[in-house]
Order: C-alpha cells, then sequence, then structure tokens
C-alpha cells in the first residue's frame, strides 16, 4: 500500500515522534509511505531522521509549506501544493494526525485518496465553529483517537456517529532505542524517594506548580528534579534560589533522547505529571513504565487507559488529590506493594513498538479491505 503520513515530522514533540516510529513500522512491513510535514523549516535532526526512514523501505518527505512575506499567499501555495503532491502519490491511505486546515481540505479535494483517516491524538475537545476538525466530519471516512476518553468526547464535540477505534500513538520505544534496565520490585522508605517531572514547563504541564509543593512533598521525596523546556523555566528557577532548595529542586532543562534517556528515567523511582490541560496522553506515561518507572498523575485526557496496579491516578484535578496520590504511593513503596518488574511487563505486553504495530497494521489492512484494485 502507498500510506501518506500527515503532520508534523519537524523539531520534538509527541506527534513528531509518533509519526516517525509509525512510519517505520508501516515501512518494516513492506508499505510505502510518504510523510507530508506542515509546519518549519527542516533542520540537520529533521533531515536525518529521514534518512534513518529510507532506511527501512520506500520512504519520502514532503515539506509544502510556502514562506514569503504575504501570510495569505503563503497558505494558498501550500494548499495547492499538497493537492499536487496527493494528486501525484495517489495513496491507498491518506492519515492526518494534528490540526490546520491544510490537513484537512487538500486531501478532501484532491481526489485522490480513497480513504482518509484522522487520528486524535489530543483531547478531543473543541476549540469552537472555526476548528479545522470540522472538515473531519464532512470530508474524512474514518476517525481513530488516542485513548477512550478522547474518542468519547470527539465524537460528543464533533457531531461524529460512527465508532471511533482507540489506537494510541508511538511512544519513543526505548526496547529498540536502548537497553532496558533490568528493574526488580523493591521498598523505597519515606523520603528517600527520587521524583522527576519531564515535560513542556507551560502551565497547564503543572511543573512550576509541582516545585512549589516541595514544602510538603519534602516530607515523602528526597529530591524532585524538573526537565524540560518552556515559558515557566526562569520562574521555576527563580522559586528554587529564592527559597534555597537547590540541594533537593532541580531545573535541568532539556532531556535527552535514547539510551541516555532511558538511564535517566531509570535512575529515578517515580515521574509525576500534574496535567490539567485538555490533552490525550503524554507519551512520557509510557515511556516510564517502560523504563519499571511508577508514575502519579491526574486523570485527564487518556491517562487513565494508562491505569494499571503500580500507578496511581489522582480521582480529581483538585491539588490535593494529587497530593494525597503521592502520599499514596509513598506508602506503597514503603511496603513494598510497587512491583516495577511488573510495570514493565505491563508495558512491553501493551505498548511496545511491536504490539502498536500490530494493532496499526490491522487497522490499516481493514480499512482498505473493501477498496477495488483500481483505487489501490
Amino acid at each position: 500500500m502507498r500510506i501518506v503520513l500527515a503532520g508534523t515530522l519537524n523539531g520534538h514533540g509527541g506527534i513528531q515522534t509518533h509519526l516517525f516510529w509509525l512510519a517505520r513500522a508501516l515501512l518494516e512491513a513492506g508499505n510505502k509511505v510518504s510523510i507530508i510535514s506542515l509546519s518549519g523549516a527542516l533542520t540537520d535532526y529533521d533531515i536525518e531522521r529521514a534518512d534513518q526512514l529510507q532506511k527501512f523501505g520506500d520512504f519520502s518527505l514532503l515539506t509544502p509549506r510556502r514562506t514569503n512575506s504575504n501570510q495569505r499567499r503563503n497558505g494558498l501555495a501550500t494548499f495547492i501544493t499538497i493537492i499536487k503532491d496527493l494528486r501525484q502519490l495517489k495513496p491507498d491511505i491518506y492519515l492526518a494526525c494534528g490540526t490546520g486546515w491544510n490537513l484537512f481540505l487538500p486531501a478532501i479535494l484532491s481526489l485522490s485518496c480513497p480513504v482518509r483517516v484522522f487520528h486524535e491524538v489530543m483531547s478531543g475537545h473543541s476549540v469552537g465553529s472555526l476548528d479545522s476538525r470540522q472538515a473531519v466530519r464532512f470530508g474524512f471516512h474514518h476517525v481513530v483517537a488516542q485513548a477512550s476518553a478522547v474518542a468519547r468526547v470527539f465524537k460528543q464535540q464533533f457531531g461524529w456517529s460512527a465508532p471511533v477505534p482507540v489506537l494510541p500513538a508511538f511512544p519513543e520505544p526505548l526496547e529498540i532505542t536502548a537497553s532496558l534496565p533490568a528493574v526488580s520490585q523493591q521498598s523505597i522508605p519515606a523520603g528517600n524517594i527520587r521524583a522527576a517531572f519531564f515535560g513542556r514547563l507551560v502551565p497547564h504541564k503543572g511543573a512550576l506548580w509541582l516545585a512549589q509543593q516541595w514544602p510538603r512533598l519534602s516530607r515523602y521525596l528526597s529530591e524532585l528534579h524538573i526537565y524540560g523546556t518552556g515559558p515557566d523555566q526562569q520562574p521555576i528557577k527563580e522559586l528554587i534560589d529564592s527559597n534555597g532548595w537547590s540541594r533537593s529542586v532541580e531545573c535541568k532543562g532539556q532531556y535527552p533522547s535514547g539510551q541516555a534517556y532511558a538511564n535517566l528515567l531509570s535512575s529515578y523511582d517515580l515521574t509525576l505529571l500534574p496535567t490539567t490541560g485538555n490533552e490525550g496522553a503524554p507519551l512520557v506515561l509510557l515511556e516510564s513504565m517502560a523504563c519499571g518507572v511508577p508514575f502519579v498523575a491526574y486523570g485527564v485526557g487518556g491517562i487513565p487507559d494508562y491505569a494499571n496496579p503500580d500507578c496511581l491516578i489522582a480521582d480529581s484535578t483538585s491539588p490535593e488529590s494529587f497530593l494525597d496520590a503521592v502520599f499514596c504511593i509513598s506508602d506503597r513503596f514503603a511496603s513494598r506493594e510497587i512491583n516495577q518488574s511488573r510495570l514493565q511487563l505491563h508495558y512491553l505486553e501493551n505498548f511496545s513498538f511491536q504490539k502498536l504495530a500490530d494493532q496499526w497494521l490491522n487497522y490499516m489492512a481493514s480499512t482498505t479491505a473493501g477498496l477495488s484494485d483500481d483505487q489501490h
């Protein structure tokens, strides 16, 4: 099959990670894959990743975005370029991931995409009547969602009446990019737990709030390290310095990938993610489980789909519920109820690269089962 994945491969982020590893899974299965990347100029890192994908089969990367001083002309030029690209590629499946009118309308108007699929990796909530995802309702054949809660919300918000299967996005598969640690069940006394936050440092992710709770968290944690970049980075550093917490709380900046990331994750006992925003399901939680590191998170978006016996999801989005969950998991660490090896096995059996690849390949095959030879 010829499959076009549309979104963005530029830079770092959840959609970029998902598209890269989905493309690799499809290529390894013998499909022809093109990615239409719709935002920003390619960096050396982006080009290197595209070169990596070419090693696995028939792959091409298209960057149709046009840049000039007139934003409206730029958008129109990009729109026309995508239509031309699709008419040349004639894909069996067009899969869109993200938002933006150029992600949806060219695929509809090109008349060259017999199967159009939208993968909702955000929360499913609409931002109003001008939300570009409204085009999905009128011009796409299928919708799949990152998590069950996301599927329910999308159906309600966008009036989608057909079923919305759940297909998780690919995290960075640390079992491929690194050697996963050999973990074992261990007891950790209260006050000795090393905890970390990984993510964008923006208000709804809660990293600044988390740092502000250190006087209470310090009864249970020995360290809190915050990784990521964003507008909250400087306020977090100032908070730490003004309170003299630097021996226990640190804002570390950007975190690595591959083996360095696996080693870093594995050096902690607990991952904390107090995000309250409308989003899909943060991939860092899967990556944490891959290393046998439990997490505490709010049950927003698709996070409840990650529930398991060795992690805690707060009952509500109130600050007290999150702190109570941290205190509870501290007690469970001390009483040896947390089983790190069981947690890693849960990831491997449900969210590993091979498990997700099998799910996606089966889905792709099912969506084209009714196409005629002329349509393929």
